[in-house]
């Protein structure tokens, strides 16, 4: 406890920016973290980390089979406007992507703290590690599960487009929004340890919100706020242009985003900062 005394009488943006130069002074340290978060789930299994593209690669073949004319559910869907040939398991697993990265971020922020409670309560720790690393584990992951998106779409006959070439911007704009979010979700995980069973139905909701399974054209101009001011609408809306539309993400809509996730990274980082002192007492 005694190595916060002296960050408490610091500003908060004296706070924010000494948190930001903790990942480069550790940064031994989070690639320790960062690779026991990806290779975790594959340690015990005899194809190891092939898993983490062979997983998201079986998946969308998955998808991408049970949705083709050949088993028929296809023509009983919800058109896509203007994409009548396309398979909608690729459509599916496009937006799910960036809805899977939206959910362990809130998830895994939540418990980001009190999941290492040894490490928070007993050691001298930077605790801003925390929410980076499941952060970046977790875009590693659905990197490769992109990868395997454009596999399967051309062995499907679906033509790539040089917009995929827009991903890496995009996914750096998701990084942002996904780190405000897993650090705010972290300060509130930590102070209200019921958050994650009010939080559950609000994450299944939000994937009912966000044009994952419908086309956001099937919106009534009344409710078209539903898909305007929804980030995660954004990112599914983008992926898709990008790797299956062979379009940009609108310019207006993409200067939001930006801004607003810019805004909730330092709102996130800088109230973890100013709160990070606390957290050993209420675990």
């Amino acid at each position: 406890m005694a190595t916060y005394i002296s960050s408490a009488k610091k500003s908060t943006v004296g706070e924010f920016f000494e948190g930001l130069a903790t990942f480069w002074r550790r940064r031994w340290l989070l690639k320790y973290f960062i690779q026991r978060q990806v290779t975790r789930n594959y340690k015990r299994s005899y194809l190891g980390i092939s898993w983490i593209l062979l997983s998201p690669f079986i998946w969308v073949l998955f998808l991408a089979l049970i949705f083709s004319e050949a088993v028929g559910i296809r023509d009983r869907l919800v058109p896509i406007p203007g994409q009548d040939d396309l398979n909608f398991g690729l459509y599916l697993y496009c937006g799910l992507l960036p809805f899977l990265a939206f959910s362990e971020a809130m998830n895994k922020g939540m418990n980001a703290v009190r999941s290492s409670a040894g490490l928070v309560q007993k050691v001298i720790f930077p605790m801003e590690i925390l929410p980076f690393t499941n952060t970046i584990a977790s875009m590693i992951d659905k990197f490769f599960g992109v990868g395997a998106l454009l596999i399967v779409a051309v062995l499907f006959g679906r033509d790539l487009h040089w917009t995929a070439l827009a991903l890496p911007f995009i996914v750096v704009l998701q990084v942002v929004f996904i780190l405000g979010l897993s650090y705010l979700m972290a300060v509130l995980g930590t102070y209200l340890p019921d958050l994650g069973e009010v939080m559950r139905p609000v994450i299944r909701g939000t994937f009912f919100l966000t044009p994952i399974i419908w086309t956001p054209d099937r919106l009534p101009e009344s409710i078209r706020w539903v898909v305007d001011y929804n980030p995660l609408a954004y990112l599914v809306i983008a992926y898709r242009e990008a790797v299956l539309f062979g379009n940009l993400p609108g310019t207006l809509s993409t200067v939001y985003f930006t801004l607003f996730s810019v805004a909730l990274f330092i709102a996130g980082f800088a109230l973890f900062n100013r709160l990070k002192g606390g957290f050993a007492d209420r675990l």
